[in-house]
């Protein structure tokens, strides 16, 4: 039998925080292994108790949900970091993917989705709740008119190698996912989306992503 997945959850009101304990902690394949009630607290825990997944909140008492997942992603960096929030503005949704968050989720999302998501964060995947990314992807949009950066009007075009990395970007699929594809190393990926950061000028993988959505460039 595989080990539970271990979780922390990092909430600072305690009524919440013991809710979503109850609620994960019924899942059997789930153990949730510490509660911290600030950001500091759970940069702590996460250092300690070593989790799979750190469920944490954006607005903490003392540091923000992005500079805790700054923290447990360079000090725990096997550690997948899932936002749950009340904030759904678009700052602090790409304030946190640009920190490393591997999943964005509203505080209005049902149970289910909740485990759901840290069981795709355990397994390596990422996970944003549909309607957050279909807000991301609406920001980017400010019209219905192809951007002035379209792939036509790049200074220097991507190769085809490149714009099949950029396919699966749009998809969500991590590193790892978009190297099994392709049969390639994580490195050349890494390398790859150094280069397309460059040629479309954005400067995250959130950013990238989005360009290549509403660029068209989705899996086929």
């Amino acid at each position: 039998m595989a080990a539970p997945i271990r979780v922390i959850l990092i909430e600072d009101h305690a009524v919440v925080r013991d809710g979503l304990n109850v609620l994960v902690g019924l899942e059997p394949d789930i153990e949730v292994v510490g509660l911290a009630g600030t950001g500091l607290d759970g940069v702590a825990l996460a250092e300690r108790a070593m989790p799979r997944v750190a469920v944490t909140d954006v607005g903490l008492p003392d540091i923000d949900g992005a500079e805790v997942t700054r923290r447990i992603r360079s000090r725990v960096p096997e550690t997948r970091v899932l936002a749950l929030t009340a904030h759904e503005e678009e700052r602090y949704i790409l304030a946190l993917l640009d920190a490393g968050a591997s999943g964005y989720l509203l505080k209005n999302v049902a149970g289910d989705e909740l485990v759901t998501a840290i069981r795709t964060l355990a397994a390596g995947n990422p996970w944003i709740q549909a309607e957050v990314a279909h807000r991301l992807i609406a920001a980017s949009m400010p019209d219905t008119q192809p951007s002035k950066a379209g792939p036509e009007l790049l200074a220097e075009p991507l190769t085809a190698r490149e714009s099949q990395v950029l396919s699966l970007l749009a998809g969500a699929a991590s590193n790892r996912e978009i190297a099994a594809a392709l049969g390639i190393g994580v490195r050349t990926v890494e390398t790859h989306l150094g280069n397309i950061y460059g040629k479309i000028e954005v400067g995250s993988r959130t950013q990238a992503m989005l360009w290549a959505v509403r660029e068209g460039h989705t899996p086929s």
